[in-house]
């Protein structure tokens, strides 16, 4: 007599259930067949010599620190990933990442950029940064580009061609780091390229946490706030030496110990 089973939705013969679960068995065995040789010809394809990175090329145009960005890039070329993917695989590789850290580990270079050749050789190229002026904390200088930034030891010999920037309390590790905030920095380089239409000359500005203080190369100094606007400033020099009681006193900028520009709209000075 036929045993008949029930699943409360339609009733089956036991042979029935047994072709269905052979069936479901057969189609989770085809699949993870499929799944392991998908992932074995991925690999395979991830391994394959005509895409992984054999040959780091950096541009003739970098002349400084070459071993070391070598070594930067190599270390984050090796390895895998999940232990069986090259982590040097062409399509793989973390440019992004590497772009990253030698831009940090070389301050010099204000653009980087890293190219495949033939799917195989990776070409760095980059843009170093041009020194602009110094920042100085006691005999110590460094070089700063056009934006503010400290970028590379200078030599000695560098002081007397540059413009020295000073601060009152020394920038420590100051490698990497920006004097001030970019438009800040442009905006106060702008105001002193002007001084010189005024008579004002100069080689050193000492930055405080509220003054500006530059020293004169006759060996005075003017201060003025860092909170009140260069545009104010410069407008109040410029009233102020073309006044005909300034004006009438030979050689005054050399005979001043100071000129003080802190209260808005005033200027208040000191004779040697």
């Amino acid at each position: 007599m036929m045993r008949i089973i029930s699943s409360g939705k339609a009733i089956h013969s036991p042979e029935f259930h047994k072709k269905k679960v052979k069936a479901q068995r057969i189609r989770l065995f085809v699949y993870c067949l499929l799944s392991l040789v998908s992932c074995a010809v991925l690999i395979a394809f991830f391994r394959w010599e005509k895409f992984i990175v054999s040959e780091i090329v950096i541009a003739e145009e970098i002349a400084v620190d070459r071993e070391e960005i070598m070594a930067t890039v190599q270390d984050e070329l090796a390895g895998y990933y999940l232990y069986v993917i090259p982590r040097s695989n062409t399509f793989l590789y973390r440019r992004g990442v590497i772009k990253e850290k030698l831009l940090e580990q070389f301050p010099r270079f204000s653009s980087l950029d890293l190219n495949l050749e033939r799917f195989k050789k990776l070409v760095i190229t980059a843009e170093e940064r041009k020194p602009y002026a110094l920042y100085c904390r006691e005999a110590e200088c460094f070089f700063l580009d056009e934006g503010g930034f400290i970028f590379a030891a200078a030599p000695s010999f560098s002081d007397g061609v540059y413009f020295i920037y000073k601060t009152e309390t020394a920038i420590e590790d100051p490698m990497g780091k920006s004097l001030l905030l970019e438009n800040d920095f442009r905006g106060l380089v702008k105001f002193l390229e002007n001084l010189p239409v005024l008579g004002i000359n100069s080689r050193v500005l000492e930055i405080g946490t509220e003054d500006y203080r530059l020293m004169l190369n006759s060996g005075g100094k003017i201060i003025w706030k860092r909170d009140i606007s260069l545009g104010v400033i410069y407008s109040n020099l410029e009233a102020f030496l073309s006044d005909e009681a300034i004006v009438s006193q030979k050689d005054f900028l050399n005979k001043i110990e100071h000129l003080d520009l802190r209260t808005e709209n005033k200027v208040f000075w000191k004779l040697k």
